[in-house]
């Protein structure tokens, strides 16, 4: 990445990094509400609720390894396939991102009128998760340009295998 202006370079990476921390903070509270749903009998034993679970934690994971290439990158660490890594990190957040809504409505079918505040809040955090998603990837294709499109198709071989 050394081969792109490092005024810019830092710009477009903390720009990335802001957006996916307003995602983490959403999903630090959906995760705790999820698990409060396994104490909800209506909730706890919905076929959605394992594989929602799993959605969160998935992109709890893909915020941090994104999180994670910014801080090499900006620590001057020489990693040869960073723009790969950052391709491929934020379109797996996408593909994590397109499982949560619907394995959110398999977990809540049937739940109890005295959940839907619960079930109203997660749904905002969650479109605040999916708004900080899109607003990351807008920045890594504004950063790279045309290189994010030919990078995209490079990886998405290995996307290919099923992750849940």
């Amino acid at each position: 990445m050394n081969d792109i202006y490092p005024n810019h370079r830092e710009v477009y990476l903390e720009a990335i990094d802001k957006a996916l921390e307003k995602g983490l903070a959403a999903k630090e509270v959906v995760c705790s509400i999820t698990t409060g749903f396994r104490d909800i009998p209506s909730i706890r034993t919905a076929p959605g609720l394992n594989p929602y679970h799993a959605s969160v934690a998935d992109i709890g994971y893909g915020f941090d390894s994104v999180r994670g290439t910014i801080m090499r990158i900006q620590q001057g660490e020489s990693i040869s396939l960073a723009k790969d890594m950052l391709v491929f990190e934020l379109d797996t957040l996408r593909i994590s991102e397109k499982q949560l809504n619907p394995n959110f409505e398999l977990a809540i079918t049937g739940a109890k009128p005295d959940t839907f505040y619960l079930i109203e809040q997660s749904r905002y955090l969650n479109r605040q998760i999916a708004e900080s998603i899109k607003e990351a990837i807008r920045l890594g294709k504004a950063f790279l340009g045309p290189e994010w499109k030919i990078i995209r198709t490079r990886i998405q071989n290995i996307q290919a295998t099923p992750r849940l």
